[in-house]
Order: C-alpha cells, then sequence, then structure tokens
C-alpha cells in the first residue's frame, strides 16, 4: 500500500525534504489501518515550531498519497485529539455524528487532529515527562501559540505532499471554536514574536506571511466553522452588560467597567485545566500571556477592578483582548483580500458563549464584507440540551459550507438563521433571513412601574438551582430546560400577562430606571415562562455591572436571549437580584449596595406580532 510506504517514515521524509532546517520528528510516529478500505490514522508527537512536541493525528482516505483538502478539526479546553475522533461516520455524540475524522477522511479529506500545547500528550504533564516541555505551557488559545501552532502542522502537512496548501479550513468546539475564529481573522498571516524564550518580546509580534516550514509554500484558509465559540473572551468570562447583537441597542463598551465573573464556569474550567490534565504556567510567572493562576485568583479576590491602578487587571485584560479574542482585530477585519469564509454556529441556551459572541462577530466580518453565515440553537455547552435532530441539520449545513470552500459543490445560502428552542422531543422552528437583523422586525413591548427593591447582602436560593455547571451535573454533562415548581417562591420582579401566543427571537432589552445606593453593583435578571399552574420555565438571563453610584440613573441592557414560543394564558416574570451564584460570582465591593427600582420597560424581538 502506497500510503503505508509513505507515511510510515515520517522523519526520513522531512530529512529528504531541501531545506530541511528542523529536528527529525521523534520514532514511533506510526500508520493503522482498521480495515480494508477504511481510513488511515497515523499517530505521533511533532515538535512545532518552537520544538514543542504536540500530540497529533493525522487521518487520511485509504490509496495513494496525495494533496488532498485539509480539514484541521481543533477540541475543547482541557480536552484532547480525541474529541473530533470516531471509528465510524456515526457518533453518539451528536455534534460529533457525521462530523468527525472518519467521516471527512472517508470522504477525501485529509483530517489533522491534535492536543493544544498544555494538555494531556501535549506537554500536559508538564516538563518533567519530556524536557522539551520545559516552556510547553497552555497560553489559552493565543494568536501567538496555540494559533500559529495550528498553522504550522498545516504547513507542515503541505511539505509532506498530504495536503493542499490553498484548501485549509479550521473547525472546533468551544477552545476549538474560539481558535477557529481567531485563525480566520489571522487569515493567511502568523503572528511570529521575536523570541521565543524571552517572554518580554511577546507584545511584540509582528504579523508575517504564512508559508510552509520547509519549502516556503503560500498557505490559504479557505474556510472557518467555529462551534459554539467565544469571540471576546473578556465579555465571555466577565460581561459587564454592554455586549449586543446589535437589535435592539448598540454594542457598547465590553472593557469598562470589568464585569461580572461566570464564576462556576471559570472556576469549573480553571480546576479542569490545570495538573494533571494541563500545563498552567508555573508561578511566578513571567509569561505574561500565560499568567492564568494569578489571573484566576485576582478576579476571585474581587472587586474593585481598576486597570487604571491594577497592574494585574490590566494586564489580563490586555492579553485577553490583544491576543485571544477575535472580535478585536478591527485592523485585521478591515483588510480587502484573502477574506475567509465563515459559518458560526451558536447557542441560545449556551451560558458560558451565548449567542453575542458568534452575533456580533459577524456583524463585524459582515460590515467588512466576508462571506459569513450563521446558525443559533439550542446547542453548545450548559444549559444547552444538543439534540440530536437539531445538530443533524446544523451538521449537514456545516459539511455544505465546507464541501463548497474546498471542493467546489454548489454554494450554501450565507444566511442567518435562528431555532426555536424546546422542552420537549419536539424540533423548534428554523426562521432565516440575509442578515441577523432581519430574523425579528416586529417587537413585544411590556412595561411597569411597581417599585421593587434590592440588596447586594441577599443570596438569592434561585442561584443554585439554575446554576448551568449544576444543571449540567445532573443531566450526564449536558444540559437541560431549567424549570422550577409553584411552590419555590420568586424573588423581586415584575409579572406579565402573555395576551397572545408569539416567539421571542433574540436577545430583550431590559429598560430600569432606578437610584443606587453605593458605588458599585451587579444586577442580574432572569426571565421565566410561568406556566398556568404556577411553574416556570427559565428563558434566558443576563446581568449588568454598575459603577458610579449613589445616583439616580436609568439603563438599558440585552439579556442573553434565546428562541422560545410564549403560550397565551401564561406569564412572563422578570426577576432582579444582585446575586446569581454560584453562576455569577456575587459582588463583593467594600461598600454595600441598595438599588430600589421604579419603572422597567422589556422588549422583545419578534417575527410577527398578531
Amino acid at each position: 500500500m502506497r500510503w503505508l510506504a509513505a507515511l510510515l517514515p515520517w522523519p526520513a521524509l522531512i530529512g529528504l525534504l531541501p531545506g530541511n532546517a528542523l529536528a527529525p520528528i521523534p520514532t514511533g510516529f506510526g500508520c493503522t489501518q482498521a480495515s480494508a478500505g477504511a481510513p488511515v490514522v497515523c499517530s505521533g508527537k511533532v515538535p512545532s515550531w518552537d520544538g514543542v512536541p504536540l500530540d497529533a493525528d493525522l487521518t487520511l482516505p485509504p490509496g495513494p498519497v496525495t494533496p488532498r483538502p485539509l480539514i484541521v478539526m481543533l477540541h475543547g479546553y482541557a480536552n484532547q485529539k480525541t474529541e473530533w475522533e470516531s471509528t465510524s461516520a456515526d457518533n453518539a455524540n451528536p455534534d460529533k455524528d457525521h462530523y468527525n475524522n472518519f467521516w471527512f477522511a472517508s470522504r477525501g479529506y485529509a483530517v489533522l487532529t491534535y492536543t493544544a500545547r498544555g494538555f494531556h500528550g501535549s506537554c500536559g504533564q508538564g516538563p518533567l515527562t519530556d524536557p522539551r516541555c520545559a516552556r510547553g505551557w497552555m497560553h489559552l488559545a493565543d494568536r501567538r501559540f496555540e494559533v500559529r501552532d495550528t498553522q504550522y502542522l498545516a504547513g507542515l502537512l503541505a511539505d509532506l505532499g498530504v495536503a493542499d496548501p490553498q484548501k485549509v479550513a479550521v473547525t472546533g468546539g468551544s477552545y476549538g471554536g474560539g481558535q477557529s475564529l481567531l485563525l480566520a481573522v489571522q487569515g493567511d498571516r502568523i503572528a511570529a514574536v521575536p523570541d521565543p524564550s524571552d517572554p518580554a518580546t511577546y507584545d511584540q509580534a509582528s504579523l508575517v506571511p504564512w508559508t510552509s516550514p520547509l519549502r516556503h509554500l503560500a498557505m490559504h484558509l479557505a474556510a472557518a466553522v467555529p462551534k459554539y465559540p467565544w469571540s471576546d473572551l473578556v465579555d465571555s468570562l466577565l460581561p459587564n452588560g454592554r455586549a449586543s447583537d446589535g437589535v435592539l441597542l448598540p454594542d457598547g463598551n465590553r472593557l469598562s467597567p470589568v464585569g461580572v465573573e461566570k464564576q462556576s464556569y471559570v472556576s469549573y474550567f480553571y480546576y479542569s485545566g490545570n495538573a494533571p490534565n494541563g500545563f498552567y504556567c508555573p508561578q511566578p510567572c513571567l509569561d505574561p500571556s500565560a499568567n492564568i493562576t494569578a489571573w484566576f485568583a485576582r478576579v476571585n479576590a474581587g472587586e474593585p477592578y481598576d486597570p487604571a491602578v491594577d497592574p494585574l487587571v490590566a494586564s489580563a485584560i490586555n492579553q485577553l483582548k490583544t491576543w485571544k479574542s477575535a472580535y478585536y482585530q478591527d485592523a485585521l477585519i478591515a483588510r480587502t483580500t484573502d477574506l475567509v469564509p465563515v459559518f458560526d454556529i451558536q447557542g441560545w441556551t449556551d451560558e458560558l458563549f451565548p449567542e453575542v459572541e458568534g452575533v456580533s462577530m459577524v456583524n463585524k466580518l459582515q460590515a467588512n464584507g466576508w462571506p459569513v453565515k450563521v446558525a443559533v440553537a439550542d446547542v453548545g455547552h450548559p444549559i444547552a440540551q444538543n439534540k440530536a435532530t437539531v445538530w443533524s441539520g446544523l451538521n449537514t449545513q456545516a459539511n455544505a459550507f465546507l464541501d463548497h470552500y474546498l471542493k467546489g459543490s454548489p454554494a450554501p445560502a450565507l444566511d442567518a438563521s435562528a431555532q426555536v428552542t424546546t422542552c420537549s422531543g419536539a424540533t423548534g422552528a428554523i426562521y432565516t433571513s440575509p442578515n441577523w437583523a432581519g430574523l425579528a422586525p416586529d417587537r413585544a413591548v411590556f412595561s411597569a412601574n411597581t417599585t421593587q427593591a434590592t440588596t447586594s447582602a441577599t443570596v438569592d436560593p434561585i442561584g443554585p438551582p439554575t446554576d448551568p455547571i449544576a444543571v449540567a451535573g445532573t443531566h450526564a454533562g449536558n444540559g437541560a430546560c431549567v424549570s422550577l415548581p409553584a411552590a419555590m417562591p420568586p424573588g423581586a420582579g415584575w409579572d406579565f400577562a402573555v395576551p397572545r401566543a408569539f416567539t421571542l427571537l433574540g436577545e430583550p432589552l431590559l429598560h430600569l430606571d432606578m437610584t443606587v445606593t453605593g458605588v458599585d453593583a451587579e444586577i442580574d435578571t432572569r426571565l421565566w415562562d410561568v406556566a398556568e399552574d404556577g411553574s416556570r420555565t427559565l428563558v434566558t438571563r443576563g446581568t449588568y455591572r454598575f459603577t458610579g453610584g449613589p445616583a439616580a440613573v436609568s439603563i438599558d441592557t440585552c439579556l442573553q436571549g434565546n428562541g422560545w414560543d410564549f403560550a397565551p394564558n401564561h406569564r412572563m416574570r422578570l426577576e432582579v437580584t444582585q446575586s446569581d451564584t454560584p453562576y455569577l460570582r456575587m459582588d463583593t465591593y467594600p461598600i454595600p449596595s441598595i438599588i430600589s427600582y421604579a419603572a422597567v420597560t422589556l422588549t422583545l424581538p419578534t417575527p410577527t406580532v398578531s
């Protein structure tokens, strides 16, 4: 078999290539084939651009080795290369069903799956097991490190004649989805640091053309399919309530003030990604791009978070914004060449990376002429249900998108779609439009002027049963609709009658007239669908960081949003609280706060209002 002869001696192949400037790949890189006619999987550790060994798998169609369209599938945080691997096209995980290495290789693609640096087999156990891992810690999906690793490995496969250098695509979920977006905005450029051994030079990284490492072939990213990614890692982890998809409220300043930590999520990921699954920069960490432990400790030390007077806060915000968030790469987004087609798949009910993370990014790209497509549904991180029927439709679209840009198959519609969330086995209706704002042109408006009040000292009992990490823990690592019985008393808030059936499709806009006693406060909100028997189901939630009191003020903020059918004779309940723990970190500013709400207006985007 020609593929076996060609791929077993990867070290020999690299050594024979002209201009070889790399150390040989370690021995033990071998290939297996489960059965005749099945894809071939080649595995081993490959030194990246700076020598850090990356645990990689290459899956190829059977038959001769020729340059093929390459799909790089990137795993989630603290996971490893096997996340997107399968022994058949089918997979019990709906996200991966007909969307895995076997599936794509069976259809003529080369597929690269590798473990990101700092996790598991790619230095996840630190330098004690491999001296090449002395600086192999995780950089949190950084353009200078993890993104460059993907570019380097793809280039190496082009050098070996395995990948077509002009037909490379990236896809992945969560951590891999965020990297997919970063790779898209980076385009055909590499962020090169002057000296990988000197952290003082990291912020001096410059953009250079993306070429393969040995033969210097021009490389091109032909498409990206990020699944439930972040685009703004600052707003994802510490939302301040100013982000918006632009439909009912202009997208605001997400960086000031520093927002409210999604504490249960941040804690979960911090501990799951640390030893023994991952390698964080040891303390005291002199690497400004990877000071994860110090950042985690600082955010949990509490308010105030003022970058003007706190160098650690300033450094964390700068690193997350500049090097780990696609949303802020305005200069790259404004370019007029090599615009990468992007199909973003985002989750309504994903309480880590909600709808705004994808839609606001797509809005930016679309405004600059990029070919983009976006789909939002009940998928992603908890509390998303990730139904098989929903993922089947999304993966069908993703396959068509990749087939077009890598193989020239018929062009997909570059549109926006949104699917209604259901709590039954039924599949919700799907709405489509040429752009996101066109999905819900009408408005349903509700208002009240009944005075309510909250205090920062009160712990809300509704927080624990609605925490997405807790929900995931009771549903085999997945999500579920969050419903509470009528016996559980509601908190402060307002009830609105639902006079007729209508559909929420997007982010609700909340306007509050209020008086704040105190200088710092968080305002947490939850929107419920209340049935006739008094039981209620969580539709969406939000948070807002207030600073500058005491004062009488009006604020506008968007909740995370959903696609939701409200039935007649139900009620909507808008709850306000200053504590949504453990999901959101409770404000511990030394001066307590009290908020009195005089009036509220809730505006819901909807496809039709009869």
